[in-house]
Formats: structure tokens, sequence, C-alpha cells
């Protein structure tokens, strides 16, 4: 393992947003046609805000320096999608940039934000991914996320989006 993990800081909110970017752009692979990723100036600053606030944790993951992956959780009352259910938690971002699909990366960011929300007390978590992004959902599923509901159409993304849940403990 050449690449480790470590607590996102405000500095790197511009490299997260490129892997953001990067992995928003890959959608293009079975977006539906017309499809365009949302504008990378407005998600720069959506991080910004986001990271900025206490209620948001964020982990890296970095190679020489070079930030590979990321992920992100936040409680879904707070989430753009907001929940009345204080004890979800939202798993609101996992990118890891191309070169580093397949080194375990992802499955420890996953592991570690799993950890994260049962420490900050939630009971359950939650998540949107796109119906289409095959890679994506059969990792969700592996590492124990179930479909909610039926995918639907999210008009501010332009593409129908799955919800995913999971319970989780405090002694994940």
């Amino acid at each position: 393992m050449a690449w480790s993990l470590r607590p996102a800081v405000p500095r790197d909110v511009e490299r997260i947003a490129t892997v953001l970017t990067e992995g928003f752009e890959s959608y293009r692979s079975f977006a539906p046609p017309g499809w365009e990723p949302p504008d990378p100036q407005a998600e720069l600053e959506r991080l910004r805000v986001f990271l900025g606030s206490d209620d948001v944790w964020c982990l890296v993951a970095e190679e020489d320096g070079e930030i590979v992956g990321h992920v992100a959780i936040m409680p879904s009352r707070i989430h753009p999608h907001p929940s009345d259910d204080y004890a979800m938690a939202h798993f609101w971002q996992l990118f890891v940039r191309e070169p580093w699909w397949g080194s375990g990366v992802a499955t420890a960011l996953h592991a570690e934000a799993v950890r994260e929300a049962g420490a900050r007390g939630f009971t359950s978590m939650r998540l949107f991914t796109p119906a289409a992004q095959g890679r994506a959902r059969r990792f969700y599923e592996r590492e124990g996320w179930t479909p909610a509901a039926a995918p639907f159409d999210d008009l501010d993304f332009g593409m129908p989006l799955v919800e995913y849940r999971r319970a989780i403990s405090s002694s994940v």
C-alpha cells in the first residue's frame, strides 16, 4: 500500500474538487445523451461550504502528496435532500481517481467512513448513486448496502439515481 489516509484540511478543497470533477466526467460513459456534469466551480463552492462545517467529515487518500481519492459523510438532515432522521448519516461522496481503481483505496475509505459514522452515534446511513453506475452499485452492494427503493429521476443531477441504505453501529 503506497497510499495513506488522513483527515482532509481546508487547503485540500481544490484538490478534492479536482478528484470530484474527474469522477463526474467519468459518468459520461453511462449518462443519458446530452448529460453534463455539475459545474466544477459550483461544486468547488459547495465543497468549501460543507467541508468548513464541523458536521461534515472528510478523509483523503494520498500517494506521494497527490490526493487519489476521498470520502465524506454528513448528517442526512443537512444534505441538500434532507431527511428528518437525526440518527441517519448521509454518505456524501466517495471518489477515487481511475489509476487507483481496484487498489483497495475505495474499500479503505468506505470502511473509515462507516466507522466514523458509528463513532458519531449514527445508526444508519444512506447514499445516492446513479442507477446506471454499475461499478459503484456493485461496490456498495458488496459493502453491505441495499437499495431503499426503485430508481428515481433527479432533475437537478439529470439522471436517475438509486438510494441505498445500510445499518451501522458504534462497533463497526
